[in-house]
């Protein structure tokens, strides 16, 4: 079955608390393979446009959809097999401290094996996480408990539990902020390498420009392992602070 050309399509979308309107006819259309950056500054409600895409949260008004189904009026149970297919990297990673980084990134594989819905042998979860720690620069670390991890590193375990299941959509819940210039730029480069080797689709939220700025004029280049400007008449993103 072909992949649906539009991903996450929200529709005049409205939010309120009470008598305060964080969301206003919010309108957008992620598409397939696309990495959709959406900026605001702190307390505009760019988390929770996340939770309303993932149907933890329901809209006052308007409509989502998601991989093709409205999630608008969904209950809980219809709502499991879309999460299935969304992958979310939180900016505080929310990894558990007593697992080790192997445990964190399994977990999900290890719950679903236990309890039936996949049937995965203790090896192939192994080379599943030994993948994905390996896609994020990581399998050194595989043993690692979290304590021992820098912030960086505790972010690029986030992305590699993300990917565990390999889904096609992933949600980014703001992955550079507090971090070092080297090491967002580390994370950034983890993410357009996901969109350009994989074609994953991903809603980016972030007060950061210079994230939106670099997701936007760079590619991956598998030959050399890093970015490449995009090439574009009279755009010369090099020149660009």
């Amino acid at each position: 079955m072909a992949e649906p050309t539009e991903v996450i399509r929200f529709d005049r979308v409205r939010l309120a608390f009470g008598s305060h309107v964080v969301l206003r006819e919010v309108s957008f259309t992620l598409h397939h393979g696309e990495t959709l950056v959406l900026l605001g500054v702190t307390g505009t409600g760019k988390t929770l446009l996340l939770k309303l895409a993932l149907g933890l949260l329901r809209p006052d008004d308007g409509r989502i959809r998601v991989l093709g189904a409205d999630i608008t009026g969904l209950d809980e149970e219809a709502l499991f097999p879309l999460r299935e297919k969304l992958g979310i990297v939180f900016q505080e990673m929310a990894l558990f401290d007593s697992l080790n980084v192997y445990e964190n990134v399994a977990y999900r594989l290890i719950e679903e094996t236990v309890h039936g819905a996949l049937e995965l042998a203790d090896e192939e979860i192994e080379r599943r996480v030994r993948d994905v720690l390996r896609f994020v620069g990581l399998e050194e670390a595989i043993w690692k408990m979290t304590d021992e991890l820098s912030g960086g590193m505790k972010r690029r375990v986030g992305l590699a539990r993300a990917l565990i299941t390999e889904p096609p959509v992933l949600l980014y819940d703001s992955p550079t902020a507090g971090l070092d210039p080297v090491t967002a730029q580390t994370i950034l480069t983890l993410i357009i390498k996901l969109r350009d080797t994989r074609q994953a689709s991903a809603l980016y939220v972030t007060q950061r420009l210079q994230d939106a700025f670099i997701l936007a004029s760079n590619v991956f280049d598998e030959a050399n392992g890093a970015l490449k400007p995009v090439a574009r008449d009279g755009f010369r993103p090099e020149l660009v602070p």
